[in-house]
């Protein structure tokens, strides 16, 4: 095979890695023609190190694409690096300020463009219909098709303002299901025209506004197809390129979860997308291995299983994304002014009891998530940081005697209880029942993730809601409720 075969089949490849310096063996893989790289938390010390992390990887090739996962809310891959987190999804989609969608993305991407980094993996534009959805949550703007295709289309627009690239995710919609895709392969059974009304709508919307990239879900959806759209010509050419009209670069999402390699191995995977429609196949472990993935696409071209002309096609298409973004003029990185305006306009639009300098909070949040990275404690470093006499305690999941222990610790104090998608979580509903009926005292709750947790929570106890757990809106409300009665 033709050594432009080898990279083309390189440079349809985004790749994860471990450390925070650039690894040998991934620097020859981008010499040799790699499309691109992606970042996480454990490649991130602090804005010096990943800007020189960037720089070292384009050192070796300067079309390069170098990708985030940068969504909002709790999950920031870059919080060493960036002290103004951006806002959840869901908080900007309550507000339904589109210009202050646009402001918060644009800030968001001026700072990833300030650090190298030229490819933002968001917005999530799946519609979050389904209340039991574990993994999609405040990660949506919202519940329906208007909300998300408004703000997903603003979200664009800014991240282009910035001059880095776009990714709407995951096509063709990841909200109305009760499958976590990184354990298992959901499947969607809506029909072809509830399909179009719901999930498809904010990716029409969010490619007519400019989307550089769109990223695929690990989802049957029936009535297309019994293959995960990953996997699936009939969706990604068919429907998102045919019917939808995308002209841009399609990257998988990662191809190491359980939806797709419980039946196959991540090589086969990278194959079967690329043969699909895939123009960057992903695999984010930090074990990727480029060389032995180039071989087995090679290899599939070898034998025919795999057509040169769609490997040539997705390599290009990778490396004309990565011309237009060299072109682009970038802002320098700006200074948080959406995220506290989010933080404060979620503050005044609700009402919070003074409850002093001496709260006792028990944080009931979500497990630890691959997805998910969050980038403080809990609630109660937060409230340390602003009522040093504040206590409580962090509960991701059930136990009845660290639960027994807050019960007392509590007693005698002002009492925070904060819930997180407690409305799809048995145990931190229980959790949450017997910390107010047995608290004697004031009792507040915070809802942390979706808003459909307020409906849990009796009508004579107060509550609010901050729609994600961003560390700046966390902060605003811990200052209000700690003041003096």
């Amino acid at each position: 095979m033709s050594d432009q075969l080898e990279r083309d089949a390189a440079g349809a490849l985004i790749v994860g890695f471990t450390g925070t310096t650039a690894p040998d063996d991934l620097r020859r893989a981008i010499a040799n023609g790699l499309g691109a790289v992606i970042l996480f938390t454990r490649n991130v010390v602090d804005a010096d190190q990943v800007s020189a992390l960037t720089t070292a990887l384009r050192a070796e090739r300067p079309d390069l694409l170098i990708a985030i996962d940068h969504e909002g809310g709790e999950f920031s891959h870059l919080a060493p690096a960036n002290p103004w987190p951006l806002s959840s999804p869901r908080a900007l989609g309550e507000l339904d300020d589109a210009d202050l969608t646009r402001a918060s993305a644009r800030d968001a991407a001026a700072t990833l463009a300030a650090l190298g980094i030229d490819v933002m993996l968001a917005p999530s534009v799946d519609v979050n219909s389904n209340p039991a959805n574990p993994i999609i949550s405040t990660r949506s703007f919202g519940t329906s098709a208007g909300v998300v295709s408004r703000h997903g289309v603003a979200f664009v627009q800014g991240v282009r303002d910035a001059g880095i690239a776009a990714c709407p995710k995951h096509f063709p919609g990841h909200g109305d299901v009760t499958v976590d895709s990184h354990l298992a392969l959901p499947r969607v059974d809506r029909s072809i025209e509830q399909v179009h009304a719901v999930e498809l709508a904010p990716f029409q919307a969010t490619i007519a506004a400019g989307a550089d990239l769109i990223m695929s879900a690990h989802i049957v959806f029936s009535a297309y197809d019994d293959q995960p759209a990953t996997l699936s010509r009939r969706i990604l050419q068919g429907l998102l390129r045919d019917e939808l009209g995308f002209t841009g670069v399609i990257t998988t999402d990662a191809l190491e979860m359980q939806a797709i390699t419980s039946t196959r191995s991540i090589e086969q995977a990278a194959v079967e997308s690329i043969r699909a429609g895939a123009d960057l196949a992903m695999i984010a472990i930090g074990e990727a291995d480029p060389r032995a993935l180039t071989a087995e696409i090679v290899g599939a071209v070898g034998n025919g299983t795999l057509e040169a002309a769609r490997v040539t096609e997705a390599a290009q298409r990778v490396r004309d994304l990565a011309a237009d973004l060299a072109a682009r003029t970038r802002l320098p990185g700006l200074d948080g002014a959406p995220t506290r305006e989010v933080a404060a306009r979620t503050v005044t639009g609700q009402e919070f009891p003074a409850l002093g300098g001496s709260p006792y909070v028990v944080d009931l949040t979500q497990g630890l998530h691959p997805a998910w990275n969050p980038y403080f404690s809990g609630l109660p470093e937060v409230f340390a940081r602003i009522a040093p006499d504040s206590d409580g305690v962090v509960l991701r999941g059930a136990d009845a005697e660290a639960l027994g222990e807050a019960q007392a610790a509590a007693i005698g104090r002002p009492l925070v209880v904060a819930v997180q998608d407690a409305v799809r979580t048995p145990w931190m509903r229980a959790a949450l029942q017997l910390l107010i009926e047995s608290h004697e005292g004031d009792v507040f709750v915070l809802c942390t993730g979706i808003p459909e947790d307020r409906a849990l929570v009796p009508a004579n106890v107060p509550t609010a809601v901050t729609y994600g757990r961003n560390l700046v809106v966390l902060e605003a409300v811990t200052q209000v409720l700690t003041r003096r009665p």
